[in-house]
């Protein structure tokens, strides 16, 4: 379906280079999870958004943890590639220990670059979570304590409301990203190593095209599409539903994109990008606070307490129910 009410009836249009305010006020709540391999080499491997922060000073608007959503594939594919290019078990392998599967959080191997507007951090990952059963995944994120003054993030809370095929919505994530001009490291400790660091905040305008509950192909979870096509780079960023007056949300996660080639770079072709619902992100669990004996709790749970805001579209509807495989089910009564 093409953009209502458009005179050139295109199906998605990319808006950044026309709304520079627009894309400064986003360009807080990105993360780009940078990697490095066995040489200490860095690369890019995705997009976050922040969907909370806290442990705020007293005094100044300072965030000493965020929580950041992103797509699951960002981490276990993305970063687990660019850390070991060469995989420790053979692909014909019967068993797999579940550490040679999940990336490694050392600040020497992972790091999340954030950028504001006059100031950026790599910022540390403390703690990864996600499920194998969802292309979804939280971290927590920390600064470095050099630039833990500077680093003023902008929250987009989770959005519950469930989209309608042919509903407007705004894509927003990071694009052309990709690292240049390194000077690898100098061998003395603690002087570290030099690249310079391209990407660009993409917002993108299209229509949702369908709406998958049980999920899609090869996607099993809870999904929809719109005819916004994605890059590379851009899955983990956030969908949104435009409403006037009302706080920006993210309805959902950018998982995949199966778009004709033609269609990334012509406005009249339907694409499309697979889109994970967010309020499905309920179930992942990071620690109520930033300590090695603090109680694990779902993003449903910290939002009750009062940890985090509350999504938009409400949560009393929402229930999680764990299950004796250890695995977790979440229900809706709406």
């Amino acid at each position: 379906m093409p953009i209502p009410n458009d005179p050139q009836n295109r199906y998605w249009v990319d808006v950044s280079s026309a709304n520079p305010k627009l894309v400064d006020k986003f360009r807080p709540c990105l993360v780009g999870f940078l990697a490095f391999d066995y040489g200490q080499v860095p690369d890019l491997a995705g997009t976050g958004f922040v969907t909370s922060s806290f442990g705020f000073s007293p005094n100044k608007k300072i965030a000493d943890l965020a929580i950041v959503i992103t797509a699951k594939h960002v981490l276990t594919e993305g970063v687990l590639n660019i850390q070991r290019p060469i995989p420790r078990h053979a692909p014909s392998a019967l068993f797999v220990p579940t550490s040679s599967k999940a990336p490694l959080l050392h600040e020497e191997k992972l790091r999340a670059l954030w950028m504001g507007s006059e100031s950026g951090d790599l910022l540390f990952a403390r703690h990864l979570s996600y499920h194998d059963s969802l292309d979804l995944a939280c971290c927590l994120l920390a600064p470095q304590e050099s630039y833990a003054t500077q680093f003023r993030p902008i929250s987009i809370p989770l959005d519950t409301t469930r989209p309608f095929v042919g509903d407007i919505v705004h894509m927003v994530s990071q694009g052309g990203m990709k690292i240049s001009d390194r000077l690898p490291p100098t061998g003395v400790k603690g002087t570290g190593q030099s690249f310079m660091v391209h990407r660009n905040v993409s917002i993108r305008i299209g229509t949702v095209t369908a709406i998958y509950p049980q999920g899609f192909r090869q996607y099993p979870w809870q999904c929809f599409t719109t005819s916004i096509p994605a890059e590379p780079g851009m899955s983990g960023g956030f969908i949104y539903l435009p409403r006037d007056g009302s706080q920006i949300a993210a309805c959902g996660i950018v998982c995949a994109d199966n778009s004709i080639p033609e269609a990334h770079t012509d406005y009249s072709l339907c694409g499309e990008s697979v889109i994970a619902c967010a309020w499905v992100a309920l179930t992942l669990k990071v620690p109520q606070r930033y300590a090695s004996d603090a109680p694990m709790r779902t993003l449903l749970e910290m939002m009750k307490m009062g940890a985090m805001a509350p999504a938009v579209g409400g949560i009393d509807h929402i229930q999680i129910i764990d299950r004796e495989d250890g695995g977790v089910t979440i229900k809706r009564s709406d």
